[in-house]
């Protein structure tokens, strides 16, 4: 790739880049050499020429697709190339060791993602544009998506996420699933099997296929992870023992040239078993088992080069089943289902005009969420209308993306969400991007139905009907530098005013304890996000991150529980033909917590975290194609506690993967 912006794009028209250079992105990952979508490409067209990195089409940020290069609002990419070096199982292994976003995990309760200091309830996560249902204790968890049917993901951060409603305040985490059907060429292939000390293991495969006029892909797998204890003067557990498997089909039918049919499954079954604290010094044996059916259609339409309709249906099921007995009675403690179920229907019409792209979106959704802890069955049902122009102008340097959406929500009348994104090229070498936006979240069915009493430990937690939704403003300010042909560096600042947060009180002293909802706090979040990539010669890949938030309740003027204020993140990778050499990870800094409510077991109290660095060493060998060997070690130093950080302690693995194009 040229060092400037209009060398780069000269060398993307070309088909190739610098001699004797590697391609460096603006971004925090590199991107893979062809590009690749999940909405655009046909079996019908022309296998993709070699890109250059700039060429990687991305439709997260404006809801249309743009290459990465040319994209208004900022998308942070991790690759198909970024996730099979990684060596994570999941996206929350993925997630955990990026950099400009936070993911942890937290006992009996999944994982848990923020965002420019914007926690899990404020992040929408999708698969493949459509959302996700299944919250525990607000956050949707990412270790239920396995990296083996995921091509990329795409990271939309702070208020340029208006334009998806509501849960979006922090930002999008769009996965996109594997589709190499919809492309002609040769199938791809491949099976990787990987296991380690611990006993953990895994298998999975993606087959490419054509049956008549369909085109797709499948893929399946199967987890077992062992369960692991960080504190010994306990009985319970920290990490649980867990079988699960995965299968999941996508497949196209283009009927003709301007017209086509997307059709997808996906199953998925996880089955854990785990010693929990229960009342005083007893402990719990939980059985959770947690199965999801999801599918969708999704056709298309196109007259001509200027105008597209994107129609997509879609239904999400989510079946959760827990069993906790007292390990040593065997007394049944608690015996609980939820299901919840989530049905959308929408589309998106895009006609350009002139300098014009406009977009104008209209979706329909219900949920329902029967659950033995809520006072009685939630449902509600959503209706909006989104209108967005992107449009080019100083002879195609500034672009100007304001949007505005409209939803009508059962529960909770009427929102309007206005963004406005622009995007600057200040010269060959700078990008400027701004961005301007307010949004809205809707107390979930937890918060405003929960009866949940803990017998054993002394308290009970009640919904509140009363909630009122949550608010925010918020604003980015970025700028790339492509410093080199080897070299770049993007800085992004934030603000975040967000007002009548929900948060958990004490509203009686008890026996029991009684715990509810309010809404009780605003909060202030400013801070900014410096990531740099450059090649101090050919193999030899750096990128390195900084991350500084200042978040502060405004009414106590504490910071917000759980937000770290300085984190880093370093990755270095050494490449040549035959072998590669991998180190990845993050720091994250002192962090302070609120009171908790754990509905498993005891309420987590107050208290301070120290900082902890998380990193993995990965080495791989590709002499033997279409064979490929890996090792590595996971949680390099060895980082962890039962109480803030229960992750799996350091582990080393083997790794063997047979993939043909």
């Amino acid at each position: 790739m040229a060092g400037t912006l209009a060398m780069a794009l000269a060398a993307t028209a070309a088909g190739g880049s610098e001699p004797g250079t590697a391609p460096v992105s603006p971004y925090p990952h590199s991107i893979p050499v062809t590009a690749a979508t999940d909405t655009q490409d046909t079996p019908d067209a022309a296998p993709p020429a070699p890109a250059t990195p700039l060429e990687t089409l991305v439709v997260t940020g404006t809801r249309t697709e743009h290459r990465i290069g040319d994209s208004p609002v900022d998308v942070q990419l991790i690759s198909a190339d970024d996730i099979a070096a990684s060596g994570a199982r999941d996206l929350a292994e993925l997630l955990e060791r990026e950099g400009g976003i936070h993911v942890s995990r937290v006992a009996a309760r999944g994982t848990r993602i923020e965002i420019q200091g914007l926690s899990s309830e404020h992040v929408l996560i999708l698969v493949d544009g459509r959302r996700m249902t299944g919250h525990i204790n607000g956050a949707i968890d990412l270790a239920r998506l396995r990296i083996g049917n995921i091509e990329r993901v795409e990271i939309v951060k702070g208020p340029n996420s208006a334009l998806y409603g509501a849960d979006a305040l922090g930002g999008v985490v769009n996965v996109i699933t594997r589709k190499g059907g919809r492309r002609k060429g040769p199938a791809s292939r491949s099976m990787t099997v990987r296991g380690d000390l611990d006993a953990n293991g895994e298998v999975h495969g993606h087959h490419d296929w054509t049956l008549g006029p369909f085109t797709g892909s499948s893929s399946g797998g199967y987890t077992h992870i062992e369960s692991f204890d960080l504190d010994a003067s306990t009985a319970a557990e920290d990490g649980p023992d867990s079988d699960a498997g995965y299968a999941g089909t996508e497949a196209y039918w283009r009927w003709s040239d301007a017209a086509g049919l997307g059709l997808s499954a996906a199953y998925s079954l996880d089955d854990s078993r785990r010693l929990d604290p229960g009342g005083g010094t007893s402990t719990d044996a939980t059985h959770k088992r947690i199965e999801e059916i999801r599918a969708g259609l999704a056709p298309r339409f196109e007259w001509g080069a200027a105008t597209e309709l994107r129609l997509d249906a879609y239904y999400h099921r989510y079946f959760d089943q827990l069993l906790q007995r007292n390990a040593d009675s065997r007394d049944i403690g608690l015996d609980e289902e939820t299901v919840a179920d989530l049905y959308v229907a929408g589309g998106q019409l895009d006609h350009r005009v002139g300098r014009h792209l406009l977009s104008l979106g209209a979706e329909t959704q219900f949920e329902r969420l029967d659950a033995d802890r809520l006072d009685h069955v939630g449902e509600r049902d959503r209706q909006s209308v989104y209108l967005q122009d992107q449009i080019d102008a100083v002879g195609g340097r500034l672009r100007i993306v304001p949007g505005l959406r409209y939803d009508r929500d059962s529960q909770f009348d009427e929102q309007v969400s206005p963004k406005l994104a622009l995007r600057y090229d200040l010269g060959e070498d700078w990008i400027l991007r701004a961005g301007f936006g307010r949004g809205y979240r809707a107390p979930d069915f937890k918060q405003l139905l929960l009866r949940f009493e803990n017998a054993g430990v002394g308290y009970r937690v009640d919904g509140n009907p009363e909630l009122r939704p949550e608010y925010s403003t918020g604003y980015n300010l970025g700028v790339t530098w492509f410093a080199s042909p080897r070299a770049n560096l993007a800085l992004s600042a934030y603000h975040h005013r967000v007002r009548d947060l929900i948060e958990i009180v004490q509203i009686e002293d008890g026996p029991p304890i009684v715990f509810s909802y309010r809404n009780v706090a605003s909060a202030r979040l400013t801070g900014f996000d410096l990531q740099s990539q450059f090649r101090p010669w050919h193999p030899l890949e750096i990128r390195l991150g900084y991350g500084w938030l200042d978040s502060e309740d405004a009414d106590t003027g504490e910071p917000l529980s759980g937000r770290a204020e300085h984190r880093g993140n370093l990755a270095l990778r050494f490449e040549q033909p035959a072998y590669a050499l991998a180190l990845r990870g993050v720091w994250i800094g002192e962090r302070r917590f609120a009171l908790e409510l754990d509905t498993g077991g005891a309420p987590l109290g107050a208290g301070s975290a120290d900082g902890y660095a998380l990193y993995d060493l990965r080495a791989e060998w590709n002499r033997w194609a279409p064979w490929r060997f890996a090792a590595g070690i996971e949680n390099l130093f060895d980082a962890g506690d039962s109480r803030y950080l229960p992750i799996q302690p350091r582990t080393a693995y083997l790794e063997l993967q047979w993939r043909l194009p």
